[in-house]
């Protein structure tokens, strides 16, 4: 070959080894871009393009249960009747009917009503699955509640405490129920059921229906000065176990800001959480919960197992137990008789009535009402405390979490922001953009791999 002939291919070879790095630096730009917008490129040519978005947000575009519509939900113990024993529980399948049974009577207290997961029967395909629902721990729960009732019943300042209840949202929802003739309900439910969700709140809406017409009849019974309990599902921040199969459908807490809490008389938070072993409140309320202590407004925690089922009064009673004591705790029901006719046990705190003057002791933000204890003395019933009743320790205290100082002040003066990959999906959509393919959890990094489809096993 002639020396004209090498430099010839020589300058051609340059020519092309520049153009194709011309051309991977325009691809890379390009990749840039797209990353910047959330959108990255399928692995094969008929995915399309794969987009991150907010679960919710996409749920209410796409349709609830986007990348999983031949799948179906799957509700456990279906009840053939609602907790009334009427078939009309159908009726609150409308949105706008749940959310009526639920609303609080004191009207002040409704823009702070989170209606998400109500209005997720919007949609018919989820609407036509979702059944009444009662589990062995909702029972166990109503039960809770009831002792709760008699409690708030013998107290003074109810309308001055929000009852914060965060236990599994269906037992959330029954120990509410139990509470209703005394107590204002506030749903904070804030996401969409999904078939493959890694929050199961088809199941809270299963014990919202089932309790709804209980719920609205016992309204008409509640007094003007009632408390307020907001109702939380403590699965909400339950991580994906496989992000390949689980759509994230995880949500934060939105409580009213501590500025709005006073402005509504709440002088003080209970915090009621499943069982003595939890000693803090879940990460989503911490800087919410500190704040409040800050700002004048303490939080206490009281475990929903502290109301027990009842033991006879003999093996409740001290040695010491003053007559009126015992006469006071006989007059407190254990049973009691739901709307569907049948007997169901109160769990009462402690597990006896005669606990209830140390209740008002361990929480002296109950102020135990003066029909009931005249002359209630605090110093007095301290000093003769049972081994099985003692004052709780717990107080907010700020820690870093993923939710630290992501508050926003949203429109009520509630909400907060997500933590990068909370809540989120990636989701394979046609290149016309018309459709979705199918969804993963955004919460893993790497290519849309082949194996596992869209939610595949």
């Amino acid at each position: 070959m002639n020396d004209d002939v090498k430099k010839e291919s020589w300058w051609e070879e340059a020519i092309t080894r520049r153009e194709a790095n011309l051309r991977l630096a325009k691809l890379g730009t390009l990749a840039a871009l797209l990353s910047v917008s959330g959108i990255t490129q399928g692995c094969d040519s008929d995915e399309g393009v794969v987009e991150e978005n907010d679960a919710l947000e996409l749920q209410k575009k796409e349709g609830w249960n986007v990348g999983a519509t031949t799948d179906s939900i799957t509700l456990p113990d279906i009840a053939l009747t609602d907790s009334k024993g009427s078939l009309s529980w159908s009726t609150y399948l409308e949105p706008s009917e749940l959310l009526k049974a639920y609303e609080p009577k004191r009207s002040e207290w409704r823009p702070f009503v989170v209606a998400t997961l109500a209005q997720s029967l919007s949609q018919p395909t989820l609407k036509a699955q979702i059944k009444p629902i009662l589990t062995p721990e909702m029972k166990e729960a109503y039960s809770r509640g009831l002792g709760m009732r008699e409690l708030i019943k013998r107290s003074n300042n109810p309308e001055n405490i929000l009852i914060v209840v965060d236990l599994d949202g269906k037992e959330s929802v029954a120990l509410a129920a139990a509470m209703s003739e005394v107590a204002d309900i506030a749903l904070g439910f804030d996401n969409y059921p999904h078939p493959k969700g890694v929050v199961k709140s088809h199941e809270v809406l299963g014990a919202l229906v089932y309790y709804a017409a209980e719920v609205e009849a016992k309204k008409e019974k509640r007094p003007d000065k009632a408390a307020t309990v907001f109702l939380l599902d403590n699965r909400r921040l339950n991580a994906p176990q496989n992000p390949e199969t689980e759509f994230d459908n995880r949500y934060v807490a939105k409580l009213p800001s501590a500025e709005k809490l006073q402005a509504l008389g709440v002088k003080s938070i209970v915090y009621v959480a499943p069982s003595e072993s939890q000693t803090t409140e879940l990460d989503d309320l911490n800087d919410d919960f500190a704040t409040f202590k800050e700002k004048g407004i303490p939080v206490t925690m009281l475990a929903a197992t502290s109301f027990k089922p009842t033991v006879p009064l003999s093996a409740a009673a001290t040695s010491d137990a003053k007559p009126e004591e015992i006469e006071q705790a006989k007059k407190v029901p254990t049973t009691e008789t739901l709307p569907n006719g049948q007997t169901t046990n109160i769990y009462h705190y402690g597990g006896s009535p005669f606990f209830f003057p140390w209740f008002f002791w361990a929480f002296p933000m109950f102020v135990p009402s003066p029909v009931f204890y005249p002359s209630f003395n605090y110093g007095y019933y301290g000093s003769r405390a049972p081994a099985r009743i003692s004052r709780p320790t717990y107080e907010p205290v700020r820690r870093p979490t993923l939710f630290s100082s992501r508050s926003t002040g949203g429109l009520a003066g509630i909400g907060k922001t997500k933590p990068s990959g909370f809540g989120r999906v990636s989701t394979n959509v046609s290149r016309s953009g018309t459709r979705s393919l199918g969804t993963r959890s955004a919460s893993r990094s790497g290519s849309w791999g082949r194996s596992g489809g869209f939610f595949g096993g």
